[in-house]
This record gives C-alpha cells, structure tokens and sequence, in this order.
C-alpha cells in the first residue's frame, strides 16, 4: 500500500472536513492518506510516497518558514504535490501580473513594489475609480483585504495590490472551477453577504453548486494553460465581465476543492493515484 501525506496546519490537524472527504476514496486505490501537520519537526517526510499540500492555511501568515519547510520536502525526494516550483510562483499575488502579460484578463490593478508608497486617493482618482479592493500580495482567505473609498486619505506602501472593483461579485457572484491534471471537474458559485464584497463564509459569505456555461470553463481553463508547470489540482476564481472570463484569484496551494460536490472526491483520489504512478514531473 502506497502512503500519502495530506499536509495541515496545526490549527486543523485532522484536516478540514472537505480534505477528509478523500480519504476513503484514496482507499479505493490501495492509498493510505495521513494528516500531518507541515510544520512538525519530528515529521520524516522521506516516509511518504507523495506529500499533498492540503488545509495549510495558514502559510500566508509564515511565508518564509513555509517555503522553507517546502525546500526541506524537496530535500527528501519526495514528490510534492503541487510541487515546490509551483508553490512559489503562486504564493505571491504578483502572479497575476505574469498572467497578464501572458494574455489572461483580470482586473485593472495598481501594483505597488516592495517599499513604494502611494496616496489611495490619488491612485483612485488616476484610474477613476469610485472604489478599489486593496490586497497585500501575499494573503488567502482575504486576510488583509478591504474595500476603500476613493475619498480615502491612506497612504498604502508596498507590496501590495489596488484593484477595480468589480460590482458583478454583488450580483452574479464569482465562479470557482475546479481542476485536476488540469481537467475541469466541477464548479461552485460564491455570493457576498449583503452589503460585503468578500466571498468567504467566514465574512458571511454563502456557497453553491454551478453549471457554468462552455465558455466560462473554456475561460478558466485557458487560465492553466498559462502557468508554464504542471499541477495536480487546481482552483481558479472568477466571474464574467462583457461576455469575457475575468480572472480574480488562480489557487495552486491550499484551496477548498468542495470535494463533496458531485465525483470532486473521487476524481481527485483517482488523479492522485495517478501522479503516483508517473515519474514526478514539476514543469512541461
């Protein structure tokens, strides 16, 4: 029987229930999965046959013990999934800058660079925006996020990201679609709460089931074809804008895959059972 690591955060070292779901489903391949919390020190990671970045969510808080823990599992030869390369480009929201340049469509964003700083109000009133989502770079569960005026009189210093707010994720909510080895599995739509612009549930935010029309998945997928490594699973957020898919966030590290949702748990155990069968392969 091959063993994988499900890699965790302390917080949650059972995993969270929808990481759970995969469990018995890797059963089924002759897997046994183990929850392990990334940052255990008596952890030998060269027992696994593969170690699967799952609930660390909190990676973005640790940023520089994370990637390091990352190199120490590279260190062993073990395969990581979604490999250390990739973990990198993607822990950084200036990702989507790349994306960008590459021809994948997000929304108009002021990048400031590590120690610029700049007057919101005067980088609203540049692009005339009434409003504008301001992110650090480096964040998940839109830690740090938050929606400012443009009659703010903040200075922000960088990095971070000022962003065009987009009113659809008020109205038609954002798309997630859910991808392994780079194949659409299924998709989910999240709404705010009222009066919110964030998704999350723990900001109120509600979740459901979606059929996304071809063009919405073609969008979504074109996105993958962008990031020059190859990845195990994938989320990518976004929502349609004009009859083109806008991208908000492509989440390549911990993301919730709402596993429950239709065969989620299944084909994931199943892609799983495969990248254990290949050789590991971290970029085309």
């Amino acid at each position: 029987m091959r063993t994988v690591a499900l890699a965790t955060h302390g917080g949650c070292p059972k995993l969270s229930a929808d990481d759970q779901l995969l469990i018995p489903h890797l059963r089924d391949f002759d897997i046994e999965a183990k929850a392990v919390v990334w940052d255990n020190q008596e952890t030998d990671w060269s027992e696994f046959d593969q170690v699967i970045i799952r609930s660390c969510w909190d990676y973005h808080l640790r940023l520089p013990e994370f990637l390091a823990w990352i190199a120490v599992v590279e260190s062993h030869d073990v395969d990581l999934q979604n490999s250390g390369p990739l973990v990198r480009w993607n822990a950084d929201k200036r990702y989507l800058r790349r994306l960008e340049q590459r021809g994948i469509t997000i929304p108009e964003t002021h990048w400031l660079s590590e120690h610029e700083e700049a007057s919101l109000s005067a980088v609203l009133a540049a692009h005339g925006w009434d409003c504008a989502v301001v992110k650090p770079t480096v964040s998940a569960t839109a830690h740090g996020t938050r929606l400012v005026p443009k009659d703010t009189d903040e200075t922000l210093c960088g990095p971070a990201m000022v962003q065009q707010f987009m009113p659809e994720i008020q109205t038609q909510g954002e798309n997630s679609f859910m991808f392994f080895h780079g194949e659409f599995s299924h998709a989910v739509c999240k709404l705010p709460a009222t009066g919110d612009f964030r998704v999350q549930t723990q900001f109120g935010g509600s979740v459901r089931e979606a059929f996304p029309s071809r063009s919405l998945i073609d969008g979504a997928t074109e996105v993958l074809r962008a990031v020059e490594y190859q990845n195990l699973y994938a989320r990518v957020d976004g929502l349609e804008r004009g009859g083109k898919f806008v991208l908000m966030e492509l989440e390549l590290i911990e993301p919730i895959l709402f596993l429950g949702l239709g065969r989620g748990a299944s084909r994931f155990a199943q892609s799983i059972a495969l990248s254990l069968d290949r050789p590991p392969v971290s970029s085309r």
